[in-house]
């Protein structure tokens, strides 16, 4: 009896669209796929797969956290630890704190010594790549009054459409306090230089040292017991304040870029996670509304809410919420409403944690090559 003759191949734009379809989260999946036969490596490794791929998901994923804690040799230690199937070049690195993350890039500063010093160093995850930025010519030392991010440098002006922008140039925005004045300053990796800073007359001194939040073209950072954001237009270099609303607590306040593109900040009242946005009113002002309101108790150990938690992270967009417990460390999924415990060490120099969101697709040469096994050998 004769052999049944094989089954047809599978168009080329079937296959595609069943690979656009892998979740981000999961970058391993794109990476076996890739190793599949040259092909489908060829498929997924290039420009227009890719863009496609960013554009169907939208919303980059989170990768995992990065937390600074105390090393074996009482030595500062930046680690990563995964929530999802990416694996970094490097995952540890000594000597550095994290504060803010964009892309797949991190922004780092020194522990704290006497003097203080005024170094920033951006750390690529994805590819392993770190630069030292120039010392800020215009700013005396990293005190405790400053805060800082990095961003993909497409998010001035025309808006970041997180398509590669991690292999592309980036940016650096400082926002400190220089006797009674506010100073922002933007560094460009274009001309690894740092431009010309803005000062502005400002009696509230003390800065969070917490994540800033990008939202549309400006840049938002949370005052130290205050009542006001700062606002960092990226276009115009204007600075301005905001209000806050009366009942939010001085503490407390971790700011995020919510789902739908507004700006919010998150907030605890004892075993609630309490959610805020900022709505446009119909007489053209702003205004802070009490989004969601969310109960831990059913999402939390009874131990963990021993004592009230503690945000200690967010990220945007994805809108996935970090928690800090006697009983460990929590994401809270806000879409799903469900949490989970994440490994990250207990407190050591670094209390805030900063989470990684990036697309993750296999690097051309790695899918050709049939070389690596592993979403570590991709690149975003």
């Amino acid at each position: 009896m004769a052999a049944p003759p094989p089954p047809p191949a599978l168009m080329d734009e079937l296959i595609e669209e069943f690979l656009l379809r892998l979740p981000p989260e999961d970058p391993a999946r794109l990476v076996r796929a890739a190793l599949v036969c040259k092909p489908w490596g060829r498929l997924v490794s290039c420009p227009r797969f890719r863009r496609r791929y960013r554009e169907h998901h939208r919303t980059p994923p989170l990768l995992g956290f990065v937390q600074a804690a105390r090393g074996s040799n009482s030595t500062c230690l930046t680690h990563f630890v995964s929530t999802s199937s990416f694996r970094p070049p490097r995952a540890e690195l000594s000597g550095w704190i994290a504060i803010h993350s964009c892309h797949g890039r991190v922004l780092c500063y020194p522990p704290p010594v006497k003097p203080p010093e005024k170094r920033l160093l951006v750390w690529n995850l994805v590819t392993g790549e770190q630069r030292e930025l120039p010392r800020l010519p215009w700013y005396p030392y990293l005190g405790a009054s400053w805060n800082a991010a990095v961003l993909c440098a497409y998010s001035v002006g025309a808006g970041c459409s997180n398509l590669d922008c991690h292999h592309g140039p980036f940016v650096v925005v400082f926002v400190g306090t220089l006797r009674d004045k506010t100073v922002v300053g933007v560094y460009s990796s274009v001309t690894d230089a740092w431009g010309e800073p803005t000062f502005t007359q400002d009696r509230h001194k003390q800065f969070c040292l917490l994540t800033g939040s990008l939202v549309g073209n400006a840049l938002y950072f949370n005052k130290m017991m205050g009542t006001k954001l700062l606002k960092y237009d990226l276009t115009t270099r204007e600075i301005s304040a905001i209000n806050l609303p009366a009942q939010a607590p001085k503490w407390q306040i971790v700011l995020m870029a919510m789902e739908d593109g507004r700006l919010g900040f998150a907030t605890m009242q004892e075993s609630k996670l309490c959610l805020w946005s900022r709505e446009d009113g119909q007489d053209g002002d702003a205004r802070w509304e009490q989004s969601r309101i969310i109960e831990l108790d059913a999402l939390l150990p009874v131990q963990a809410l021993s004592t009230e938690p503690r945000i200690v992270g967010c990220a945007d967009g994805v809108e996935d919420i970090l928690l800090g417990t006697r009983a460990g460390n929590f994401s809270v999924v806000l879409k799903s409403r469900r949490a989970k415990e994440i490994g990250l060490r207990g407190p050591g120099f670094g209390s805030f944690v900063v989470p990684v969101t990036s697309f993750c697709t296999p690097a051309l040469e790695t899918a050709n090559s049939g070389e690596g096994s592993g979403a570590g050998a991709s690149s975003a």
